[in-house]
C-alpha cells in the first residue's frame, strides 16, 4: 500500500486532518505509519507561493518521501491544491521528470481563485484571521494575492500545467476534484457567495478549464479568435450537494453524508489503472450532473452552474490595459432598448472582480442557468465587445484605442448554441484579449526644410 500525504490550506493546520487520516486508516488497509500530515505557515505576509513550493520540496526530501513515479498518494485541501500543482510543475514537469504522485485527491481546491481571498486581505480578514497568526494581524498577504479571483498567478499556473503537457492525465497523476456547493451558516455566512462552498466557487475548483485568444484589429472588423481550447489531461470532477468548504474535508462528524464522502475519497485513492480511472471520471460526471439538475430550474437557487469567466486584456505592444469595460449586448437594439443587455447584466452576471494589484485581469461569474433562460426567451444572438481607455476618439488623447464608437471595432457574436458552448456550468474559461494600440498623426510628424522656411 502506497504512503499517503495530506496537505492543508490557507489559515489551517495539519491537526485539522487527523480525523480524515484516522478514518482512512480505519476503513482502508493503510497503516497509521504510512500517513503523513503536511504542515506549513500561511498567515505570514512575507511568505510567497514560491516559498511554499520550495519548502514542500525541502520537507519532502527531509522526510525521505518516495520520489519514483506513482509511488505516493496525496490529498490536498483548498490552497494545498495550488501548492501541489506548482510543485509538480516547477520541480518535475519542467525538468522532464515524472512526479511521484499516483492518485491526487483535491478537496475544494482553490485552483482558479477564491472570493474569500480579497476579503482576507481586507480589515476583517486581519481581525478574524490575524489574531491566530504568529505575527499578529498578518494574513499571508502574498498568498492571498495569488488566491484572489483573476490573479496573474493562477492564470500563469494554468498556462503552465493545464494548457501544456502536464502530469495530470490518465497515464500520469490521476487527479480527482471533490467540492461542495453549500455555504457556511452562522457568522461565517458573511463569506458566502453564489455558486460557492463558502470559500471557493465550484467553478474555480474544477481543473477542467478552457481558454480562447481574441484580438480586436483597428477599424470596424470582426475580431479574430481561434476555437476554444480545452485543458490537457483527464481529471475527475465530483460535486457533492450540501457540503461546504469545511465539511468536504471530513471535519463535520455529524454530517448525514460523511460516510458517502469518505467512500468517494477512498475510491479516488484506489484507482489503479487507466481504464478504471476513465470509468471513475464518467461516474463523477454523472453524479455532478444529477446534483446540478436538482437546482438549475430553481431561479432563486444559489447552487446553479456558474462559469468563472476570466479576462486578461493587453494591447498589441504588450502593454496591460487596466481601464476597460466588457460589453454583452444585442446589436439590433439601441441603447436603453437593449433588453438582452439589461437582463444579462441584471441576472446572468452575478459577480465581477478586478484583481486588486492588476486590473487587466478580471473575473466575471456568470450564472449559466439564468443565461440560457434569457437567450431562449429573447431569441436573440449575444454580442461581446470591449471599450477601453485611453479613448483615441477624445481630442486630447494622442495614443490609445478606438473602441467606443459604433464603427471602431467589431464584436464576437454567439448564437443560442454558441452561448451554450461558450458558457459552460462549473468551469473556468480564460479569455485573452488583445487590442490594437494606435497613435494620432499629431503625436509625431516630419516636415521638410522647405515647409519650415
Amino acid at each position: 500500500m502506497k504512503p499517503l500525504l495530506i496537505i492543508h490550506g490557507w489559515s489551517d493546520e495539519a491537526d485539522s486532518f487527523v480525523a480524515l487520516a484516522s478514518a482512512i486508516e480505519t476503513t482502508s488497509s493503510r497503516t497509521v505509519l504510512s500517513v503523513y500530515l503536511g504542515n506549513y505557515v500561511s498567515l505570514d505576509d512575507d511568505v510567497r507561493m514560491t516559498d511554499l513550493v520550495n519548502g514542500l520540496q525541502r520537507a519532502w526530501t527531509q522526510q525521505k518521501l518516495p520520489t519514483d513515479a506513482k509511488s505516493i498518494d496525496v490529498i490536498v485541501h483548498s490552497t494545498g491544491g495550488l501548492v501541489i500543482r506548482d510543485w509538480m510543475t516547477t520541480h518535475f514537469s519542467v525538468k522532464g521528470r515524472k512526479p511521484p504522485i499516483n492518485n491526487l485527491v483535491m478537496l475544494a481546491p482553490a485552483n482558479f481563485g477564491s472570493p474569500l481571498a480579497h476579503k482576507g486581505r481586507a480589515l476583517y480578514g486581519r481581525v478574524i484571521k490575524g489574531f491566530n497568526a504568529k505575527k499578529r494581524f498578518q494574513t499571508g498577504a502574498h498568498i492571498l494575492k495569488a488566491l484572489e479571483m483573476a490573479s496573474p498567478y493562477t492564470w500563469d499556473l494554468a498556462q503552465r500545467d493545464r494548457f501544456q503537457d502536464n502530469a495530470m492525465s490518465a497515464t500520469g497523476v490521476r487527479t480527482t476534484v471533490i467540492v461542495g456547493n453549500t455555504g457556511y451558516s452562522g457568522i461565517s455566512s458573511l463569506a458566502n457567495e453564489l455558486g460557492s462552498d463558502g470559500t471557493v466557487y465550484v467553478a474555480t475548483a474544477n481543473l477542467n478549464c478552457a481558454a480562447i485568444e481574441v484580438s480586436f484589429p483597428a477599424g470596424d472588423r470582426r475580431p479574430k479568435f481561434n476555437a476554444i481550447r480545452k485543458s490537457r489531461g483527464d481529471t475527475a470532477f465530483l460535486v457533492m450537494d450540501d457540503f461546504n468548504h469545511s465539511s468536504i474535508a471530513y471535519k463535520d462528524h455529524k454530517h448525514a453524508q460523511k460516510d458517502a464522502l469518505l467512500g468517494f475519497i477512498l475510491r479516488a485513492l484506489d484507482v489503479s489503472n487507466t481504464e478504471n480511472f476513465k470509468q471513475w471520471i464518467d461516474d463523477c460526471e454523472s453524479h455532478s450532473a444529477a446534483v446540478l439538475s436538482i437546482h438549475e430550474e430553481d431561479k432563486d437557487s444559489h447552487k446553479h452552474g456558474f462559469q468563472n469567466t476570466v479576462f486578461r486584456v493587453r494591447d498589441d505592444q504588450g502593454y496591460e490595459v487596466q481601464d476597460y469595460v466588457i460589453e454583452f449586448y444585442n446589436d439590433t437594439a439601441k441603447g436603453d432598448d437593449d433588453r438582452l443587455a439589461e437582463l444579462f447584466n441584471k441576472d446572468a452576471v452575478v459577480k465581477v472582480h478586478a484583481h486588486k494589484d492588476n486590473g487587466s485581469y478580471r473575473s466575471f461569474m456568470i450564472d449559466c442557468s439564468a443565461l440560457y433562460r434569457i437567450i431562449e426567451a429573447q431569441d436573440q444572438v449575444l454580442n461581446i465587445s470591449i471599450s477601453a481607455m485611453p479613448d483615441l476618439n477624445e481630442e486630447r488623447n494622442l495614443v490609445g484605442y478606438r473602441s467606443f464608437g459604433n464603427q471602431d471595432i467589431g464584436q464576437m457574436t454567439l448564437s443560442a448554441q454558441g452561448v451554450r458552448d461558450f458558457f459552460i456550468p462549473n468551469r473556468t474559461l480564460f479569455i485573452d484579449i488583445t487590442l490594437t494600440r494606435q497613435q494620432k498623426d499629431a503625436l509625431f510628424w516630419i516636415k521638410s526644410l522647405d515647409d519650415m522656411v
